[in-house]
């Protein structure tokens, strides 16, 4: 039986031998029983020598627990220590705690949680250890190891602390470590007693302080990962979830301040990147401050230059408790720490954060492991590094100290520039690129930034990547108003639009192409800017099925490019006005400017001849040539198939469908159609797949099948209107309102009627051809 338990029954059991002896000897010396009782008066005698034999065997039990048990020595603890702090609340840690407690009952006798500062690892070895507290009734010891700071705790004095907390006399709390730790394993070899040792700096500062007996429990947290205690179990913890962030920001803030202004609470949440501790002192100190409200006290944090001057509570703040760390690290770690730290991008690969700190890739690697396992860095794959945003201000902050900052940037831009125009594009750089050049603007270093995007543009091809190249033109025009660089900026307009229309926001696409032709005519000074930059218009007035206006910018755009003899833009604008003229159902004028430029075209197979053949085709299926329509498009599709350009197949596929359809082919058609949608819809245009549903719908409707009919009219409706395109919109409405009228819901038939006349206006109602999207290009020289 344990001893715990033995004792208290020992202290009642002689309680209730003492008074039934007394009882016993009365009665046997001529004493009284009360009358019920007396016929067991006979009983006295007997019961005395009863009682006495178990009181001598209670003496000797008494005997037994103060003696030691054979072929081993252990110390009666005097005392039994309870030194564990108070455990903060513990939010968003279940599965955490779950993994301790299962470790501790699984056997493991040394649990090692080690983690980032600030992430709450000691809450969560506290919150462990109390749980704990009832299976370790011979003592709880406490000790604060200050690992992280520059004078931690020596083991020889948590020994003897220890020692004393367990009631050792002072003679036994001299001598070495080495004999103390053996006296500390002693005493408690075969007690249940748990350990908590919080900030340990390394592995030789714990060993010592481990009770070693089978029975007992150590827990340690540690800032860095302490691999090399054998037999350890040890759980890595990071950053809290959005959801458990903002219940732990709820806790420190106090009633109704996060609930009051759940916007302003996510945004704190995400400014403090899930770490506990900036959650806390960010809590903290909005309770401090009921007057102010979550979104005040985010917008303060939004500078990321004072960020960490704002988590800041009392004694605590992210700074410090970062900076103690750093101060850990050795020369070389810190040279790497500071220099990677301002990378540019979510992640940093090694061969950048090589460039980045003008050191031997091997030294950088070997460091920034080092770092991984001080867990101020993290490594999401192999050769791959990040920092948690708080981490990284903080490194930033170092760096900038000493201007190594801007350095080590223009050292990165260099390294992304000379990779690009190496062809060696990383995939993993893409998000890099960006944040690259829009840091460079602030660092000045916006010549560099010019370099990069000039040399990355011609490796984003593919009509899927027209939103990467929207962003990277995007970030070119800051680039260029630093450098006063004016024909650049006009150019980046010019791509500006061109991508927004590639992403359907036609409402977007307009105003930059304007402002490019506004600017190049103010400019003056090149001709061509001012062509390329009228194409763009008219591209863009087109896409908004604006005729009148469309056509205007396109004939100028052609006739200065004519006179430049620019024969390759010349072609492009002749494409663009082409599909102009078939959209609006005008073959007789689409006819001699796409004639023009196929004959301009070289021999060889190319995009442009493709679709110059596609708008030839189209015309003719206009003009009442249908076999040589099919025979156009049917040259076109081969083009398209020949040299993989998949945006050309789709419309290929489109007019196929439509001329299909002139026949009765309904079947093929519609396989026509699902093909041209599924390669929209691998393209993410927008434009071509509101045109494949609707010629769904429409082929639904021609087969009577009009629910399905309002399926795909429906779809269609919602991308054009997510796109902006009232007149497609305004179209496909009116498709809709023959299919109401023919399903008798003559009321839903007219509202459709009405708003679809409203929206269309002067453009052509037409189910069938010429609605193919010609995406217009900014200028070839990009």
């Amino acid at each position: 039986m344990m001893r715990h338990r033995v004792v208290p029954l020992l202290v009642v059991t002689s309680g209730l031998f003492s008074v039934l002896l007394a009882v016993a000897v009365n009665v046997a010396t001529g004493g009284v029983l009360p009358g019920a009782l007396r016929p067991y008066t006979w009983m006295a005698w007997p019961l005395v020598g009863l009682l006495a034999v178990v009181g001598v065997g209670l003496g000797w039990w008494q005997q037994r627990l103060a003696e030691p048990q054979p072929g081993r020595a252990v110390a009666v603890l005097p005392h039994v220590p309870a030194e564990l702090p108070a455990a903060p609340a513990l939010v968003g840690r279940g599965a955490e705690l779950a993994a301790v407690r299962a470790a501790v009952e699984g056997g493991s006798q040394l649990v090692v949680i080690a983690a980032a500062p600030g992430t709450g690892k000691s809450a969560l070895a506290l919150r462990a250890a109390h749980d704990a507290r009832d299976s370790y009734p011979d003592g709880q010891l406490f000790a604060a190891l200050r690992g992280a700071s520059a004078d931690p705790v020596p083991p020889e004095a948590v020994l003897v602390r220890f020692l004393r907390a367990l009631g050792r006399p002072d003679d036994e709390l001299r001598g070495e470590v080495v004999e103390l730790a053996a006296r500390f394993r002693s005493v408690v070899a075969d007690r249940r007693v748990l350990v908590l040792l919080d900030d340990a700096r390394d592995a030789a500062q714990v060993r010592y302080l481990l009770p070693g007996g089978a029975h007992s429990v150590a827990l340690v947290t540690s800032r860095r990962l302490l691999s090399d205690l054998l037999g350890a179990s040890v759980l890595t913890i990071g950053a809290l979830t959005p959801g458990a962030a903002l219940e732990l920001l709820a806790t420190a803030a106090g009633p109704g301040r996060v609930s009051a202004d759940p916007e302003g609470a996510r945004r704190l949440v995400e400014a403090c990147g899930g770490l506990p501790l900036a959650l806390r002192i960010v809590g903290g100190r909005l309770r401090m401050r009921a007057q102010w409200s979550a979104s005040a006290l985010a917008d303060r944090l939004a500078d990321e230059g004072r960020r960490l001057d704002e988590m800041r509570l009392a004694d605590r703040a992210v700074r410090s408790t970062l900076r103690a760390v750093y101060d850990e690290l050795g020369p070389g770690e810190r040279l790497v720490f500071r220099r990677v730290g301002g990378y540019p991008g979510t992640s940093v690969g090694l061969a950048a954060a090589a460039a980045r700190c003008a050191l031997d890739e091997h030294v950088v690697a070997e460091a920034l492991e080092r770092l991984v396992d001080a867990f101020l860095v993290e490594s999401p794959a192999p050769d791959r590094y990040r920092m948690h945003d708080l981490v990284r201000l903080c490194a930033r902050e170092l760096a900038d100290d000493g201007a190594e900052g801007v350095d080590c940037l223009d050292r990165h831009l260099g390294w992304l520039t000379a990779r690009a125009r190496a062809g060696q594009w990383l995939a993993a750089e893409r998000e890099n690129v960006l944040a690259a050049v829009h840091a460079a603007v602030g660092a000045g270093l916006a010549a560099p930034a010019r370099a990069l995007i000039e040399a990355v543009h011609p490796l984003v091809t593919g009509e899927a990547e027209h939103s990467y190249r929207l962003r990277l033109w995007l970030s070119a025009v800051p680039v260029a108003q630093a450098l006063g660089d004016e024909p650049f900026r006009i150019r980046a307009l010019r791509w500006v639009s061109h991508s927004y229309g590639m992403a359907g926001l036609v409402r977007l696409e307009l105003p930059a192409a304007q402002q490019a032709l506004e600017a190049a005519e103010l400019l003056g000074t090149d001709v061509r800017e001012i062509a390329l930059a009228l194409w763009r218009v008219g591209d863009a007035w087109r896409a908004q099925d604006r005729f009148a206006e469309a056509q205007a910018a396109l004939l100028r755009a052609l006739e200065l490019l004519i006179g430049l003899g620019a024969v390759a833009d010349e072609i492009e604008v002749r494409l663009s006005l082409g599909t102009l003229y078939n959209t609006f159902l005008h073959p007789e004028l689409s006819v001699p400017v796409l004639s023009r430029a196929v004959e301009l075209l070289p021999e060889r197979e190319s995009p442009e001849r493709g679709w110059a053949l596609l708008g030839l085709g189209l015309a003719a299926e206009l003009g009442g040539r249908i076999e040589r329509g099919r025979e156009l498009v049917a040259e076109a599709m081969g083009v398209a198939e020949r040299i993989g350009d998949e945006l050309l197949r789709g419309y290929c596929l489109q007019e196929r469908g439509w001329l299909y359809v002139r026949h009765g082919a309904y079947d093929h058609a519609e396989r026509d159609f699902r093909a041209m949608l599924a390669i929209f819809e691998r393209l993410r245009s927008g434009h071509g797949i509101g045109s494949a549903h609707t010629a769904l719908g429409d082929i639904a409707d021609m087969r009577g099948q009009h629910p399905a009919a309002l399926r795909e009219y429906g779809t269609a409706m919602a991308e054009y209107e997510r796109l902006g395109l009232r007149v497609r919109l305004g179209q496909v409405l009116l498709h809709r309102s023959a299919v109401l009228r023919a399903m008798g819901r003559e009321q839903e038939a007219d509202a459709d009627r009405v708003r679809g006349e409203q929206l269309s206006g002067d453009a052509p109602v037409h189910r069938g051809p010429a609605v193919q999207r010609r995406p217009g290009r900014p200028g070839r020289e990009a």
